[in-house]
């Protein structure tokens, strides 16, 4: 038996650390992060902090009355969709239809019931083998501690298991073009639901099995990424705000696809970096500030000016009634939750 610390021991450990993790990546699909906690400090910047512009109570007040009917996030509860839970065969045909004649509801409905069946055969085809690793693992120098963890990942990978198993039932008699989850996350996306949107801007379809028989999906991205970001923006998701300024400021977020079609742009990362610091809690704030202090440093006045504006008329319309987060800074967004 290799001793700790030994070349093929740290080997073994790294590999089983691989599989571990890139099934936990794969269950963690499953679950919106939502506004999660990213702190902006990764972004460059100097310790200076300048505050943002107040904004007037009444010209918050005015407002009020103008802000746009927020498209549907979450589950969708239409009467006239199937009933929950219908196996998806038989009901693919008819929401696909709606969602072609430009029916929101059946589109949403048709790319979470799609997404639900690819991660449930996904699962089952790559969590046994993390399970296998885990079990095959030498737990003689394990702690006790160590020993409950172990139990604790084995006892939840059992239950992810045993609910994909479950779900793969609802998914029996699709044929392969019926598990296609981009295209129908686009047409979802384009009709407004937002949980779809910030899963196609961030680059979903990457990580789609199917994309190299495709190439076309790259094209429909360019074409459509921005504007389904800046129309989740004018829906007032901060998911969208944070996409468009990590893929303008080419930070450390630079792996959002949308980053890769977009050219760096400092001024446009200043507007939506404002707009950020606009809707930022006390404890993000500090860092909005510190970057909009490094950003403006390479901006006019006259722009500094002008993106201000933007921001403050931006928050006002979309964004006054739902400040970014509670905790930390916004996480960059992820797919929806699959069990809404």
């Amino acid at each position: 038996m290799p001793q700790s610390g030994s070349r093929p021991h740290r080997l073994r450990n790294t590999i089983l650390a691989t599989a571990f993790a890139a099934v936990i990546t794969a269950v963690a699909w499953t679950l919106i992060r939502g506004h999660g906690a990213e702190n902006p400090s990764h972004q460059a910047g100097v310790a200076t902090t300048t505050g943002a512009s107040a904004i007037p109570e009444e010209q918050r007040a005015g407002r009020n009355a103008a802000k746009p009917t927020r498209k549907f996030k979450g589950a969708l509860t239409d009467a006239t969709l199937p009933p929950p839970g219908t196996p998806l065969a038989q009901t693919y045909n008819e929401l696909k239809a709606r969602a072609d004649a430009g029916d929101a509801a059946a589109a949403s409905r048709l790319f979470r019931d799609t997404y639900r069946c690819v991660l449930a055969r996904e699962q089952l085809l790559n969590m046994p083998a993390a399970v296998g690793f885990l079990l095959e693992g030498d737990t003689s120098k394990l702690s006790a501690e160590q020993l409950d963890e172990r139990e604790r990942r084995l006892a939840s990978m059992e239950t992810h298991m045993s609910a994909a198993r479950k779900e793969s039932k609802n998914c029996e008699g699709l044929d392969e073009t019926q598990l296609l989850v981009t295209p129908v996350m686009l047409e979802a996306a384009r009709l407004g639901d937002l949980a779809a949107g910030n899963c196609y801007v961030e680059g979903y379809l990457l990580s789609d099995p199917r994309l190299f028989d495709h190439p076309d999906w790259v094209s429909d991205y360019k074409s459509n990424a921005l504007a389904i970001a800046k129309a989740n923006v004018a829906s007032g998701d901060w998911g969208a705000v944070a996409q468009l300024q990590h893929a303008y400021a080419r930070d450390g977020y630079a792996a959002l696809l949308l980053g890769r079609i977009l050219a760096p742009d400092s001024v446009q990362n200043y507007r939506y970096l404002k707009l950020r610091r606009l809707g930022a809690n006390a404890e993000n704030a500090p860092y909005y500030d510190r970057d909009l202090s490094f950003v403006a440093r390479g901006l006019s006045a006259d722009q500094v000016a002008a993106g201000d504006a933007w921001a403050q008329e931006t928050y006002l319309h979309y964004f006054d009634a739902a400040p970014e987060n509670t905790v930390g800074a916004f996480n960059s967004p992820t797919c929806p939750d699959p069990n809404d």
